[in-house]
């Protein structure tokens, strides 16, 4: 799915549709489900006793343990930007290419040409190699010699060190006449907050990743010292899309035609292994679930796609729900004209590890693979509660698309079978079919969420109509808003010019919109009262959801909290009520 930036009214409520925070945080924490929460370790702290939460009906996350102590939560966009440490922007851009939302980023600057992009990027590969072939770069070949993985594969596949420092890569672009434009444009380098240029890959292995016709595009990169995330890819380019690229198909595509088959891994290390092994038909889909512009790519050198990704319950639940909407999503397998197919390991290994080990095993799993409709059957109860009926019939519907668009019959008829088995239900009492091409899930609508919602858009409609208000809004803190997307406009407009803001790619169109909203005519002085009425207000709110959040620990008896965290909760509760009763009683006067 493409979404313009130019075109859309919300991006960030179409990556929510698509992207649920379960699927996404599974991809970094192993999570348990405990009644109607799942619990984790804190993916931000090291820690032994599970105390991060996921409430799949809120999409919402909290981490409780001594670190974070329930300060640390949010959403899908908040999970990314502490994880990766980087701003809501980025964290978008990151939540859109794991959930497989093209955004079509239409820029008002001037595009730079592809070959001083390509030259950034070659000037680059050429620094990391260099890198890690030098005395900085002892950690790196013993870390690559203990994956297995020989100086041939290591000049094969371009990979090389990005030293520590933040600024050694940049330093080095410059040296050699690389463009700023084009450095950036790249994915290089990246802005931080106090509106610097540094490296984006810093003390990382690197993995040169190239496009089918052998151009490279962008780098991969793992961590050394297993801080997270271990895996992190250039940012989305005019050069680079994850979700149109699959590592290894220009050195893969020969003998996937003369294989007749290409077999999907998950990483980088999966494909070193399988070509060190003479397994040369294997390509890898970089950590982000298969997408249908992959599958596309890979159906101009064979019919047959067998895909072999995570052995691990958490890795394996959230593959199973990634297909189900792959295959409930526009594509048509139909007029893809190809056969999916998926192996599965033993739990609790990987390809790497299993193709080193027992090079024999890897072909006999590869062997015994079954068709997609039939793993996903077999697997429903990774994602349904197949003992309730509501999750029941979702479980059948979720599977529906690729039953019926199989044209035959036969086929038809024992995938039936199979999945009246599976629900144990009768064939003629399996659920009906839903008249649906797309699995979205629906957004929270609740009236809560609706009523902060005005009022925060009336305050930054009141702003943006009236800059003269700016000066009122700087001392309120970003947290009285609940929506991410009013949170970081509000941010912005208290230390950016709106006319920098026009320009965003992201808010400009909902600055757009809160411009033509329409306002009474007010003199100032009934302005400034009318923002500071709405701000009470919000200050109102925002307490009471710190306040129902702090309840909301104590009731959920999922949750271990240590004597440490209970103190300090209670006292947070303590100054919470304070709070709200000193604001109630101003506003009361």
């Amino acid at each position: 799915m493409t979404v313009s930036n130019e075109n859309s009214h919300d991006l960030v409520s179409v990556v929510k549709s698509k992207l649920d925070i379960v699927d996404l945080i599974s991809k970094y924490v192993d999570l348990k489900r405990s009644s109607r929460t799942l619990k984790g370790l804190c993916p931000f702290y090291p820690e032994n006793t599970p105390s991060f939460v996921v409430y799949p009906e809120e999409q919402t996350f909290k981490c409780f343990c001594g670190s974070c102590a329930g300060l640390s939560g949010g959403d899908i966009f908040t999970f990314i930007m502490r994880l990766e440490n980087v701003g809501f922007k980025d964290a978008l851009f990151k939540c859109a290419e794991i959930s497989g939302v093209d955004i079509n980023i239409q820029e008002k600057i001037k595009p730079q040409p592809k070959e001083e992009i390509f030259h950034a990027l070659d000037a680059a590969s050429n620094y990391f190699k260099n890198s890690l072939e030098s005395r900085y770069g002892s950690d790196g070949i013993k870390y690559l010699d203990s994956r297995g993985i020989t100086t041939k594969q290591i000049k094969e596949f371009g990979l090389g060190l990005s030293l520590g420092g933040i600024n050694t890569l940049v330093d080095h672009l410059k040296k050699v006449g690389v463009k700023g434009a084009a450095a950036v444009e790249s994915g290089l380098v990246q802005k931080w907050p106090d509106g610097t240029w540094h490296d984006f890959f810093i003390e990382r292995l690197t993995i040169e990743i190239k496009d089918e016709e052998g151009k490279l595009v962008g780098f991969g990169a793992r961590s050394l010292d297993n801080k997270l995330p271990k895996y992190i890819n250039t940012p989305q380019t005019s050069l680079f899309n994850k979700s149109q690229l699959l590592f290894g198909l220009n050195k893969a595509k020969n003998s996937i035609k003369n294989e007749g088959k290409c077999i999907i891994v998950e990483g980088y290390m999966d494909v070193f292994a399988a070509y060190s092994e003479g397994f040369e038909n294997v390509v890898a889909c970089m950590g982000t679930s298969v997408t249908k512009e992959q599958l596309e790519l890979i159906s101009n050198y064979t019919e047959k796609v067998i895909l072999c990704l995570d052995s691990d319950i958490a890795g394996k639940r959230a593959s199973v729900n990634n297909l189900i909407k792959l295959i409930n999503s526009d594509i048509n397998f139909s007029n893809l004209k190809i056969q999916i197919e998926v192996a599965s390991i033993k739990e609790g290994k990987d390809p790497d590890e299993l193709i080193r080990d027992n090079p024999s095993g890897w072909i006999d799993i590869i062997a015994s693979s079954v068709p997609l409709h039939i793993h996903l059957i077999n697997n429903l109860e990774l994602v349904f509660d197949l003992n309730d009926t509501i999750q029941k019939n979702q479980a059948a519907n979720s599977v529906y698309k690729i039953v019926f668009e199989n044209q035959n019959g036969h086929i038809q008829d024992k995938i039936l079978n199979l999945l009246s088995k599976k629900l144990n239900v009768l064939r003629e009492n399996l659920p009906k079919p839903e008249n649906r091409n797309k699995n979205i899930k629906i957004p929270n609508t609740n009236a809560q969420a609706n009523k902060e919602n005005a009022i925060e858009r009336h305050v930054l409609s009141l702003i943006v109509q009236n800059l003269n208000l700016i000066d009122y809004i700087k001392e309120h803190p970003s947290e009285i808003f609940s929506d991410i997307k009013n949170k970081e406009l509000f941010t912005k407009l208290k230390t950016e010019k709106i006319t920098i803001l026009e320009n965003d790619e992201i808010l400009k169109e909902f600055i757009f919109e809160l411009k033509n909203i329409s306002l009474p005519d007010s003199f100032e002085k009934d302005l400034i009262s009318e923002l500071n009425d709405c701000i009470n207000r919000l200050y109102d709110l925002y307490f009471k959801r710190l306040k129902r959040e702090q309840e909301k620990v104590f009731y959920d008896s999922d949750v271990n909290l240590n004597d440490e965290t209970i103190k300090s909760i209670m006292t947070n509760s303590v100054k919470t009520n304070k709070l709200i009763k000193r604001l109630q009683s101003e506003q009361n006067k």
